[in-house]
C-alpha cells in the first residue's frame, strides 16, 4: 500500500504514459495538479483540496490517466 495524503488519507498517482495534458485536472483542482515542462500532469499535494474535488478532478481527466487510492482500496477509477 503506497503512503496515504495525512488529511485526505488518499494516494493520487498519474499515469505519466496515458496524459495527454488537457490540464482538467489542474482546471478542477489547481493546487493538487500542476502541468510539468512535458505538459503532463503532476500531483503536487493531494491535501491541499477537498476529497471530493480531488475525485472530480480525476473523474474529469478524459484519459483516465489518474489513479486514487485510499485506505480500503482503489478509489477511482
Amino acid at each position: 500500500m503506497p503512503e496515504l495524503s495525512p488529511r485526505n488519507r488518499i494516494h493520487v498517482e498519474v499515469d505519466r504514459g496515458l496524459c495527454i495534458g488537457s490540464g482538467d485536472c489542474v482546471d478542477t483542482a489547481p493546487d493538487v495538479f500542476q502541468l510539468d515542462d512535458e505538459d503532463k500532469a503532476v500531483v503536487v499535494d493531494p491535501d491541499s483540496a477537498p476529497y471530493d474535488e480531488v475525485v472530480e478532478a480525476a473523474q474529469n481527466c478524459p484519459v483516465t490517466a489518474i489513479s486514487i487510492a485510499g485506505e480500503d482500496g482503489d478509489i477511482y477509477p
